[in-house]
């Protein structure tokens, strides 16, 4: 086949479950709050087309219907490692399942996207302090140090993340996360010092998560300076001497920056069409923004937004179905590989290269089990591996 039979053209989605978007902003701003009211907003049935994965009890005194997640009570802060085992392991392999059959929910919220990274530093920690036989590891560097270079940490935790997380998206789930921010103080090459918004993750969770965000809004809380009468005002107060002081009164308002300023760094994405100044901290504005930005993308199509909602979700569904029965086949496959590994130490080398070989490779037309992707022949396998009686 000739690769031009690939080349395709490309249409912009239009449903916010079809990007992956990034809501950051500092404690308090209103992270949980702007995902509980945009998807009560958004969707008909947010209990089965959302799903709120909370790292953090930052929801708890939010009235949530049946679609939250409280992965934060898989571990403690001591044993975190506990909560990316559940969401690796059980989680996604489930999510992907139920892509497999027709899978009802759209959204998913990661609540917060630095717990999250945390608990998966915790998990390769524990991981490769066994591999590599120290007692405990507490950081990245020390994982480089003790792998003696063979491993980055840093790299090692990307990839870490990066499989389950993308098996995600692959079975066309939207992703939400959320995250923290913090000031920054950054020295430029001339020695001149500036402050900004920034996230609060490292450099590898930004690779994870703002990287491949398609909208990222920052949630800041706003002061604006007034007099007694509560009109603003733009300059500071006069002492009798002429010297400057603070005023007495001000307001402090919740905006959301959908594009980079002079102070906030983290926003932004790929849509032209974003408002250049801060917006009123709603859920109906955020819907706005976004709305507005997908029309602003499509310039050619003679289909209306709504005509695409609905050829859009079912290409949706359709690769989403695809895509979990592929991998559902895979999984199993592995896990079948996984038994068969256990069913060997049963047996010495000689017994195996004499008596399972041979039948390995009538069944899977190798011995090299570990490669083969057919789950009935590798059933079979396991069968005879199980149930086989060595000659008196």
């Amino acid at each position: 086949m000739s690769w031009r039979n690939k080349v395709v053209g490309n249409t912009p989605k239009v449903e916010l479950h079809s990007i992956t978007s990034l809501v950051a902003g500092t404690y308090k701003t209103g992270k949980t709050r702007l995902w509980k009211e945009l998807t009560e907003m958004h969707y008909k049935n947010p209990v089965e087309e959302t799903l709120l994965i909370a790292w953090e009890p930052g929801f708890e005194t939010w009235e949530l219907e049946e679609n939250v997640l409280p992965i934060f009570e898989e571990g403690s802060d001591e044993d975190a490692w506990k909560q990316w085992e559940f969401f690796k392991k059980d989680v996604v392999p489930g999510l992907v399942q139920e892509a497999k059959e027709n899978k009802k929910v759209k959204l998913i919220g990661f609540d917060t996207a630095d717990r999250c990274i945390d608990a998966a530093t915790a998990w390769l920690l524990k991981d490769r302090a066994k591999k590599y036989g120290v007692a405990r590891l507490v950081s990245l560097q020390e994982l480089t140090e003790a792998s003696k270079g063979a491993e980055n940490g840093y790299t090692a935790l990307y990839d870490e993340m990066k499989k389950p997380i993308d098996a995600l998206k692959a079975a066309k789930y939207g992703i939400m996360a959320m995250a923290w921010t913090k000031e920054k103080e950054t020295t430029l090459y001339n020695g001149m010092k500036y402050n900004s918004v920034e996230l609060m993750m490292h450099q590898t969770g930004r690779k994870i998560f703002e990287s491949q965000a398609r909208l990222i809004c920052c949630l800041f809380n706003e002061v604006v300076v007034t007099d007694k009468a509560g009109s603003e005002v733009s300059e500071n107060v006069k002492t009798k001497a002429g010297k400057e002081k603070g005023h007495n009164f001000h307001e402090t308002r919740t905006v959301m920056v959908f594009r980079p300023t002079e102070y906030i760094s983290i926003a932004g994405g790929s849509y032209t069409d974003l408002p250049e100044e801060p917006v009123e901290y709603s859920a109906e504005n955020f819907m706005k923004v976004f709305e507005n930005a997908v029309k602003g993308q499509l310039k050619k199509t003679k289909k209306n937004v709504e005509e695409l909602k609905v050829e859009q979700e079912q290409e949706r569904n359709e690769q989403a179905k695809e895509f979990a029965t592929q991998e559902v086949e895979k999984l199993n496959a592995e896990d079948l590989i996984n038994q068969i590994n256990q069913q060997k130490e049963r047996y010495t080398n000689d017994q195996l290269t004499k008596y399972i070989v041979p039948e390995f490779k009538k069944i899977l037309g190798t011995a090299a089990y570990p490669t083969v992707s057919d789950v009935d022949g590798l059933t079979k396998a396991l069968k005879l591996i199980t149930e086989f009686q060595l000659p008196a």
